[in-house]
């Protein structure tokens, strides 16, 4: 159902998509492959999407809830797009939100065998990986899969 909602919060314009958040954004690029990481904090959850040269997002990972996740979470509710992350499937790590676009990197992978993966970084310690056409991504404060991120293992 979350993958549903998400797909279609995908097919929104990224000009559009960017203008609804307003507590954090970034976009990382790569000039060489034209592909970015857009990182998103609407002062209640982060997200980081992929997004390709076409400008549309192929790949996204939720990273973090702000306060306390929700026991529950309604997934048919097109609304609440991006969902905050359920308690079942979040850690109970304590995290400071982003702040800066200082306190980010991303480190690009690609070869001819897989596709082109990013590596998102938040004050050096490896936090979310992205690849094209995998979603959901891998996010550190993951405590088990699910719609919204996969676990990060480290």
């Amino acid at each position: 159902m979350a993958t549903e909602c998400l797909r279609r919060a995908k097919n929104l314009p990224l000009v559009a998509f960017a203008a609804e958040f307003r507590d954090f954004w970034a976009q990382l690029s790569n000039e060489g492959t034209g592909y970015s990481v857009i990182i998103e904090d609407d002062s209640t959850k982060a997200y980081a999407y992929l997004v390709d040269s076409a400008r549309v997002i192929v790949s996204d990972v939720w990273l973090y809830n702000r306060g306390p996740a929700p026991e529950t979470v309604d997934w048919s509710d097109p609304s609440k797009l991006p969902f905050s992350n359920p308690a079942e499937f979040v850690t109970d790590v304590d995290f400071k939100p982003i702040g800066s676009t200082s306190e980010l990197l991303v480190q690009w992978q690609q070869s001819a065998d897989r596709p082109i993966e990013a590596q998102l970084w938040i004050r050096g310690q490896l936090f979310a990986i992205l690849r094209h056409g995998i979603a959901p991504g891998r996010s550190r404060l993951t405590a088990k899969d699910g719609p919204l991120a996969k676990v990060l293992e480290l």
